[in-house]
């Protein structure tokens, strides 16, 4: 391989220091930690949409319609590929490559909130709360897929020249985010949307995949 291109610490090893998103209640919107891998930079945002509703039982039935495709909450991610190659004798081969990943996660905005009821509000903070472990768990699942996406890129030998070495890169990528669209389904399916977040066990679910 070329200079500077090497394997990141295994995926099993990274999940030992994640933080316990299901253990302890979580802030409304408060985006996860992950470990700092200059090879996967990661980029998080937070976007909002405005629901309407004197109770919190208006809110949530505004949320049918207001949501994104239906949902209350959403998160999309994206993993794209930055690289540097050079010519060896033994063809074109990977001189540096990131993983860069894109995190979107949106969220409801309930504009009564501050005129609601304390009770209402409550609920509504509960409600919060388990939107954000569920979503932060999409997050990680992406972050954790894209290291493994990495893993996988390095581990590609010199190529006959430098478009074919692109090609096989891209062509990792892009079937690395296809896979982890069918990961995240997977994750809906088995939490029923974070109605079942509760008995989610993060390690295990990789372990299956990876």
């Amino acid at each position: 391989m070329g200079f500077g291109v090497a394997r990141l610490v295994c995926v099993a090893g990274l999940l030992a220091v994640m933080p316990a998103l299901g253990s302890a209640p979580a802030a409304a919107q408060e985006l996860p930690v992950l470990p700092d891998v200059d090879q996967v930079p990661v980029s998080m945002s937070v976007r909002y949409y405005d629901v309407d509703g004197r109770r919190v039982s208006d809110a949530v039935e505004a949320m049918r319609f207001a949501g994104p495709i239906g949902y209350e909450a959403a998160t999309r991610t994206w993993g794209s590929y930055h690289m540097e190659h050079e010519l060896t004798s033994e063809g074109c081969a990977l001189r540096m490559v990131e993983i860069p990943l894109e995190v979107e996660i949106i969220y409801p905005n309930w504009t009564g909130y501050d005129r609601a009821r304390r009770s209402d509000r409550d609920r509504w903070d509960a409600r919060m709360r388990v939107l954000t472990i569920h979503e932060n768990v999409h997050a990680v699942i992406a972050f954790l897929g894209m290291i493994e996406t990495y893993n996988d890129v390095v581990r590609e030998g010199p190529q006959p020249d430098c478009d074919a070495l692109r090609a096989r890169v891209r062509s990792k990528v892009d079937a690395a985010n296809d896979r982890l669209g069918v990961w995240q389904q997977d994750y809906d399916r088995v939490t029923d949307h974070g109605a079942d977040q509760g008995d989610f066990d993060l390690e295990a679910f990789m372990a299956e995949r990876l």
